[in-house]
């Protein structure tokens, strides 16, 4: 029997992934580069690191040590979601505390940093459903390596293989079965078109897994 249920965040729990698109492509603009949705989903589901590796790939410019990047980046994302609000995605609040009333052990790792990881969490309620909230940023290779998940295996001592991931990306896939571990995937069509076909199963909601966990 499964024992712990890893979600990712964005795309997930949180509906942030086209937001996170507008507010790059206005970072980037700012810095008088235009960038295009093919080039940047790519790097959905995995850090800011990743992102420029790709950014210098495609145009040839390294942003990686511009600290006012990320920043800016920040300062936009904290300006939105106080004008507009968590961009919430139905039943996360009410699976999560069913999933948690059932016996399993819930964490999250998103490629978020961590205080943003918190913050989310805190603001929907449901920080207190996990035991861990852990940020990619924390570990050398994000996904679609496997790093972020085994870090959180280990840390609650369970093994890969009774763990679930559940992500909507196809690098959280990808990195979910690089870690040995069972993963859903969940389709979000605001994260963009994914490849979630290496996923165990793929359900169309958020609300679904209540029934089938």
């Amino acid at each position: 029997m499964k024992k712990c249920i890893i979600f990712d965040m964005d795309g997930v729990l949180v509906n942030t992934e086209p937001l996170h698109f507008q507010l790059w492509q206005q970072v980037f603009q700012e810095k008088a580069l235009l960038i295009d949705y093919e080039h940047y989903k790519g790097c959905t589901g995995s850090t800011k690191q990743y992102l420029f590796a790709l950014i210098r790939d495609f145009y040839g410019v390294d942003f990686s040590h511009d600290p006012d990047i990320p920043k800016r980046f920040v300062q936009l994302k904290v300006a939105y979601l106080k004008e507009h609000g968590i961009p919430e995605i139905p039943g996360v609040p009410e699976v999560i505390q069913y999933l948690q009333e059932g016996g399993y052990l819930l964490a999250v790792a998103s490629s978020s940093p961590q205080d943003m990881i918190e913050w989310f969490m805190e603001q929907l309620g449901i920080a207190p459903y996990f035991r861990i909230l852990f940020s990619a940023e924390r570990v050398k290779r994000p996904k679609p390596a496997p790093d972020v998940f085994l870090h959180v295996s280990e840390r609650l001592g369970i093994l890969p293989r009774d763990c679930i991931v559940v992500e909507d990306s196809h690098n959280g896939v990808r990195a979910a079965r690089a870690a040995g571990m069972h993963c859903i995937g969940i389709q979000n069509p605001d994260s963009g078109e994914q490849d979630l076909t290496a996923a165990d199963r793929i359900c169309s909601c958020f609300a679904e897994l209540k029934n089938i966990l």
